[in-house]
C-alpha cells in the first residue's frame, strides 16, 4: 500500500518532528512546567540552557540568512535577549555566571541552504505557539512570573504570534517546494530538537546543586 504523503510543508515537518517534540516534553527539566508546584530553581535552569542555545543558535540563523539571502527577517524575532532580562532584571541571575555557563559546546547544525534554514526555523518558531500555552499556566501558578517578570521569552510575541506564524509558513512553503529540500528541512529541524534536548541535559545534571541567584 502506498503511504501518502502530506500535502504541505507544515504537515510534513510536524508529522516528521511528532516523536523528538513528544520526548523533549518529557524531559525532567520541562515535566511539570506548567504544574503550580513547579520548582523555581528548575525554572532557573531551564531559562539558563535556552538562553545560551538560543545565544548560539540565533547567530547562526542570522548568519545563514544573510549568507542565503533568504529574506527572511528574524532581527524582530530574536529571543536569547527575552531570557537574558528573564534571568538578570527578574531573578539577579547572571548567566554567564559560572554556574550558569553550559558545560558542553554548542554543536553547529548545518545551514547550507534555504531548505536548511527553513528546518532549523521550523522548531524555534513552533515553539513560540507553544510558550503561549506555558505562559498562561506559569502566570497562573506560584512561581510568580508574568510578561513582565521572568516570564517575557515564554509570552514571546504575544498577540503577533500567529501572523509571525503564517509569515513564517508562507517564507518555508515558497522556499521548498520539491520533495528533496522537504526531506533536508525535516532532517535540519530534527538537529534543533536534538541539540536543545542536549542543552537540557546538560542543565539538568545540576538540578540537585540548589543553584541561587545573587542577592
Amino acid at each position: 500500500m502506498m503511504q501518502t504523503l502530506p500535502d504541505s510543508l507544515h504537515q510534513l515537518l510536524r508529522a516528521r518532528t511528532q516523536v523528538a517534540h513528544e520526548h523533549l516534553n518529557q524531559h525532567p527539566l520541562l515535566v511539570g512546567l506548567t504544574q503550580p508546584d513547579y520548582p523555581l530553581r528548575s525554572y532557573w535552569l531551564v531559562l539558563s540552557a535556552l538562553y545560551h542555545f538560543y545565544r548560539a543558535f540565533e547567530a547562526l540563523i542570522e548568519s545563514a540568512s544573510d549568507r542565503l539571502k533568504s529574506g527572511f527577517d528574524y532581527a524582530p524575532r530574536r529571543k536569547h535577549g527575552w531570557l537574558r532580562q528573564d534571568l538578570v532584571d527578574s531573578f539577579h541571575i547572571d548567566p554567564d555566571d559560572a554556574f550558569w555557563r553550559p558545560r558542553r559546546k554548542f554543536l553547529p547544525i548545518r545551514i547550507e541552504d534555504q531548505a536548511e534554514l527553513v528546518g532549523a526555523l521550523y522548531s524555534i518558531e513552533g515553539a513560540s505557539l507553544g510558550g503561549q500555552v506555558i505562559s498562561r499556566h506559569i502566570q497562573a501558578g506560584r512561581l510568580g512570573v508574568s510578561a513582565e517578570h521572568g516570564g517575557r521569552f515564554f509570552h514571546g510575541y504575544g498577540e503577533q504570534t500567529t501572523p509571525r506564524w503564517n509569515e513564517y509558513l508562507q517564507f518555508a512553503e515558497a522556499s521548498c517546494p520539491d520533495a528533496a529540500q522537504r526531506e533536508k528541512a525535516s532532517n535540519a529541524a530534527l538537529a534543533v530538537f536534538a541539540e536543545i534536548e542536549a542543552a537540557l541535559d546538560d542543565y539538568s545534571a545540576r538540578a540537585d546543586k540548589n543553584p541561587r541567584p545573587r542577592t
